[in-house]
């Protein structure tokens, strides 16, 4: 059965990456802009898009690269260790579908948003938290789409779902039945975790 908390888990060498590769930019910058600079800078973390397989945090810190998600579960469990607040995003872009066999995949897009922690902004006796959007795959005009608030329990059924759906592209059911079944246990809202598991059980 997969382990709905490894999905952000850190792992040993992502802690180490925060205390010796960047501790010193945290320390000038700030942990909010640190990371975003880590993130976005080649010399920092060389990030590349991937698209073939959805990765959990350490999977897709080891390999550099992720889809959208993964890189957004990846950037969510290094803000948490920085505490830094975050918030996720759906952006309401039209679907993109891709096949598979006689399989379709409809993919959407997700963001995220990270503030700053409360101890910062008590010190900047400011009424406004400075927020930045991290997004590894920006939409064309963005900044015209509308997004939607996610919960975390959100992202944890979409990163399972991911992993159900390339089981199935595989034709491995039993594999993928398990994936759908964590899916809709962690998020018993999340419609497309039923509609995977649907097709899961009509295939086998």
């Amino acid at each position: 059965v997969p382990d709905a908390k490894a999905v952000f888990a850190l792992s040993l060498q992502m802690r180490n990456y925060l205390e010796r590769d960047i501790a010193s930019s945290i320390r000038q910058l700030g942990p909010q802009r640190a990371l975003v600079e880590a993130l976005h800078t080649k010399a920092q973390l060389r990030l590349e898009y991937d698209a073939e397989l959805t990765r959990n945090a350490a999977e897709a810190f080891d390999a550099r690269a992720g889809n959208c998600l993964s890189l957004v579960v990846m950037t969510a469990a290094f803000a948490r260790e920085l505490g830094l607040p975050i918030t996720y995003q759906n952006v309401m872009v039209d679907h993109t579908w891709s096949r598979s066999g006689n399989l379709y995949f409809g993919s959407s897009h997700v963001n995220l948003v990270l503030t700053e922690n409360t101890q910062e902004f008590q010190r900047t006796y400011s009424n406004v938290r400075a927020t930045l959007t991290i997004d590894f795959m920006r939409p064309k005009d963005a900044d015209k789409l509308y997004t939607h608030p996610l919960e975390e329990r959100d992202i944890v059924a979409m990163y399972l779902n991911n992993r159900a759906a390339e089981a199935l592209a595989q034709d491995r059911i039993d594999d993928a039945y398990w994936w759908a079944r964590e899916a809709v246990k962690e998020n018993p809202g999340f419609i497309a975790g039923y509609n995977t598991l649907a097709v899961i059980y009509q295939r086998h």
